[in-house]
């Protein structure tokens, strides 16, 4: 590193990204093949996730020196941020080939996950293991794995390798340890990840409540009213986005849990989980909902048809609302509404169908709002979103739209094993969503 002033800009590349951005620009100008300049320009983008800028800098510095194993690395990292599998996994190999790193095994292996080809990341987990049997990177992927493989009791362990990192923050009011499942007096459970990650490990809350003498369950705002309403002997906050948990001062818990981290002590196989309907809506919001919809005289059958962020493989899950042209058009005895979380007015519009879309209903800042609407539908049929969790939850069949790529949850079998109505519509290899769901007129 020959400019000083790289030396201070590496220093600030957590701390003060932009400067640090500002001081690599500043050594290009004078040095545009400055290596270790564009290495962190590079960085600092992808930090941003500002991935088509970061993938464009690292693309160059394996051009201009191609046996820098970490640029390929990063350029790996990259090209999977945007759901591009194959051209990640070419630079991930060549990072692999250059410097046999535990973190370059696994980033191979993440690659395979996002196919379902769970055999093969759990060889170059394996690998990454030989290489570093402390990788907790690499034991968190062999979980998702082997969850894909319907392998849960070790799936689940593995599992929790993973909390504390991006996806799954770890949470402490104060000394108390992680939650072993024996009895205690008072325990502290926490949600993490999505919304429907939250609904769908909600279903083990019940497994737990024996097991404690006071619960608190914090969740997502959005869910507090429901799940008080389906977990009455719970203290249920709806503070888990709160950097300040005013309600938790002066109070001591025995122990704490993520509860996703329930899985773990309650499932150690698709077997254990009963299918019984545990969320409860409001009464009175699902006879609103029924008010109106008898009011149309026709059935009612909710439809989702995007969703997902760039890391759950939303490229995938782009069904389009034109792709339900046939089914909607084979059944002018239905009334269509949407279950979109964000506003598809313009391409409902556009497409000129007789699909609604009541706001209030799908992205109220209040999830009983659409746990009531959702629970007097007629028929559920969409892309995986949260929607399927919370019909599933309160016992409502669903059928669930399946991307031939697809997450590791909908990877295997037929259904969800968390509830018994769920089923799924599979995407045929190198089929249109159009026909996929053509497939599904009656």
């Amino acid at each position: 590193m020959a400019d000083p002033r790289l030396k201070r800009a590496f220093a600030l590349v957590d701390e003060d990204p932009d400067e640090c951005a500002t001081i690599a620009n500043d050594v290009l100008r004078d040095d545009h093949d400055n290596e270790a300049a564009i290495f962190l320009s590079g960085i600092v983008y992808a930090k941003a996730e500002r991935y088509g800028v970061a993938t464009a800098l690292f693309e160059r510095l394996t051009r201009i020196n191609p046996r820098r194993h970490e640029a390929w690395s990063n350029l790996g990292m990259c090209w999977q941020s945007n759901d591009e599998s194959v051209r990640a996994r070419e630079a991930f190999r060549k990072a692999f080939e250059l410097q046999h790193k535990a973190g370059y095994a696994t980033n191979m292996a993440t690659t395979y996950i996002t196919e379902a080809n769970f055999t093969e990341a759990i060889r170059w987990c394996k690998k990454a293991l030989d290489l570093d049997p402390d990788c907790s990177g690499a034991k968190s992927t062999m979980g998702f794995a082997q969850l894909g493989i319907g392998d849960w009791a070790n799936g689940w362990k593995n599992y929790e390798y993973c909390l504390g990192g991006k996806f799954r923050r770890s949470v402490k009011l104060a000394d108390e340890p992680m939650w072993d499942g024996k009895p205690v007096d008072n325990l502290f459970i926490y949600g993490e990840q999505g919304l429907g990650d939250e609904i769908m490990f909600s279903s083990i809350v019940p497994d737990a409540i024996p097991l404690a003498k006071h619960i608190v369950l914090e969740c997502d705002l959005r869910l507090k009213g429901l799940f008080a309403r389906s977990f009455p002997t719970v203290e249920v906050r709806g503070t888990r986005r709160d950097d300040e948990k005013a309600w938790s001062r002066g109070r001591r818990f025995d122990a704490g849990c993520a509860i996703g981290s329930l899985a773990a002590l309650f499932r150690h196989d698709k077997s254990e989980c009963p299918k019984t309907p545990y969320l409860v809506p409001d009464p009175e919001r699902r006879m609103q909902w029924r008010a109106l919809f008898d009011s149309w005289g026709k059935p009612v059958v909710g439809i989702a048809w995007s969703g997902g962020r760039p890391n759950t493989m939303r490229k995938h899950r782009n069904v389009t609302l034109e792709a339900f042209r046939p089914y909607i058009e084979a059944h002018p005895e239905w009334q269509f509404v949407s279950l979109q979380y964000n506003d598809p007015t313009d391409e409902i519009e556009q497409t000129k169908l007789p699909v609604k879309h009541i706001h209030r209903a799908v992205q109220s800042p209040d999830y009983d709002d659409t746990a009531a609407f959702v629970a007097e539908l007629d028929k559920i049929v969409g892309i995986h979103t949260t929607v399927h969790h919370l019909a599933g939850a309160m016992g409502k069949p669903s059928t669930i739209l399946v991307p031939e790529r697809t997450l590791w949850q909908y990877a295997q079998g037929d259904s969800l094993p968390w509830y018994k109505e769920q089923k799924f519509h599979r995407q045929r290899k190198s089929e249109s969503w159009k026909d996929c769901v053509r497939r599904l007129i009656d």
